[in-house]
């Protein structure tokens, strides 16, 4: 095929329009949403999540009636307790309650963590830690003091997330992370 000046012309237009249209397409930004549906679009940010030790008191509702009670949580202690290979003079390693965290709590770096247990740092947590942790979580979710969670109860607000125009600039930007702070010439 012989190469023309008509098809070299050609040629250097279609790749100049694939190449605007790759600068066009790698830095766009999602379509913003105006008027009334921006305070929607923001308030999908936000919302309520369930803390995994929600999760594990919520799988202690024995009756299924979606409210946990005392006599439930001390059920759900006992239960959880006696699934431990615990040495009847040590209580729990550590890496048993790491173990425990993954199969109740979702991670073995969920919260409470086996820090949170051991309050007499030991380096072991006693069914005694075990169940004062638990009761005190518990206490802790029930923000009406009634000695019942319900579902509300166990939701938290979820953590803020930054939007993609709300990221910090790097430090010597002048951004947040910089602010206050004279840089030196």
């Amino acid at each position: 095929m012989k190469i023309t000046p008509s098809t070299r012309a050609g040629a250097g237009i279609c790749l100049a329009t694939l190449l605007l249209a790759t600068a066009c397409t790698s830095g766009r930004q999602p379509p913003q949403q105006g008027g009334g549906m921006q305070g929607q679009a923001s308030r999908a940010l936000d919302g309520k999540i369930a803390r995994p030790i929600g999760l594990l008191f919520a799988g202690m509702d024995m009756n299924q009636d979606h409210v946990i009670d005392e006599a439930e949580l001390d059920n759900g202690i006992r239960h959880d307790w006696a699934g431990f290979k615990a040495s009847a003079h040590s209580g729990v390693s550590a890496l048993g309650l790491a173990e425990w965290s993954v199969y109740a709590l979702g991670d073995a770096d969920a919260l409470p963590n086996s820090i949170a247990f051991d309050s007499n740092f030991d380096g072991q947590v006693s069914e005694n830690e075990f169940r004062a942790r638990l009761i005190s979580e518990f206490a802790a979710l029930d923000t009406n003091h009634d000695r019942r969670l319900t579902r509300a109860e166990l939701l938290v607000d979820a953590p803020v997330r930054p939007r993609s125009g709300d990221m910090m600039q790097p430090r010597g930007m002048g951004g947040p992370a910089n602010s206050g702070n004279k840089t030196r010439p």
